[in-house]
């Protein structure tokens, strides 16, 4: 889990972040489909572990993308992409064209339940005081809480609700931009239904 909403002066290189709602989610991700407009192009690294509620949402929307027919998709429930795993993975992707980065963070209080998106890596481990290198060639970093002293126990006492819905609304933009066998809501049928859109 990325610590903290990144604030642009922070940032090293030009891409900067934008905070965007469910509708800019889905023009980021078509921005990106235009590029590599085929699934099997792009790989969804999807960072977090399935032991704590806030930093589930890599792993929950992992397990939503490949449900939806994503054939390249790292870090699911069955398969956390922790911060031990992250190096060993990254390892992996030298060849890949297209690497997605989706990870959870904590952000200022306007900015929960929102989405931070750019071109360019994401920095994970940051919440648990990991020095992890930077991933992917575009990121999407879910604000799932506010920001406070204690982020260890505000990522562990994270809303479930809010972070499957948020995994899923990011699962289901990735379905309208990359459309493949199963629609956007067909694939997010069989984890745990009934739950939010």
């Amino acid at each position: 889990m990325m610590n903290r909403e990144p604030r642009t002066n922070q940032m090293e290189d030009s891409a900067k972040w934008a905070r965007v709602e469910k509708a800019g989610l889905q023009t980021f991700f078509e921005a990106v489909a235009a590029k590599f407009p085929a699934r099997e192009e792009v790989v969804f690294l999807c960072i977090g572990s399935d032991r704590s509620t806030g930093d589930s949402l890599g792993p929950l929307a992992g397990s939503l993308l490949a449900e939806m027919g994503f054939p390249r998709v790292l870090g699911t429930l069955e398969h956390p992409c922790d911060s031990e795993q992250v190096g060993p993975i990254l390892a992996t992707l030298q060849e890949a064209r297209c690497v997605v980065a989706i990870d959870a963070c904590l952000g200022r209080a306007e900015s929960t339940g929102l989405y931070l998106v750019r071109s360019g890596p994401l920095q994970p481990g940051q919440a648990i005081g990991q020095h992890l290198p930077p991933v992917g060639d575009y990121s999407v970093a879910a604000v799932v809480n506010t920001q406070g002293h204690k982020p260890y126990w505000i990522i562990q006492t994270t809303s479930l609700y809010r972070v499957l819905g948020m995994a899923r609304t990011i699962a289901d933009a990735a379905a309208a931009a990359w459309p493949g066998s199963e629609g956007p809501s067909a694939g997010t049928a069989g984890l745990m239904p009934g739950l939010p859109r």
